[in-house]
């Protein structure tokens, strides 16, 4: 892995450990689950709306999942070049 990629997985990581990040994690959860109960929309307008809104929470949400499962991928791409 190259400096620069490991300077940014690491970065995040020292984001995802924060207490900050957790307590961010928190409210975009519980944001989500409000937005995602539709009893109360109007139209077909807010709908739409509110989807984009919990799309754009759940990537928030997932982010450190998904930066995991990037980091893995290299690594094991890596060892796999080594193996050959």
């Amino acid at each position: 892995m190259t400096p620069e990629l490991e300077t940014y997985y690491n970065n995040y990581f020292d984001l995802f450990n924060s207490e900050g990040f957790k307590q961010l994690l928190v409210e975009i959860s519980n944001n989500a689950t409000q937005l995602a109960d539709i009893q109360s929309v109007k139209d077909a307008e807010e709908l739409f709306f509110r989807k984009g809104q919990v799309a754009a929470f759940a990537t928030i949400i997932n982010l450190q999942s998904t930066i995991e499962a990037a980091r893995e991928q290299v690594v094991a791409e890596e060892a796999g070049s080594l193996d050959v």
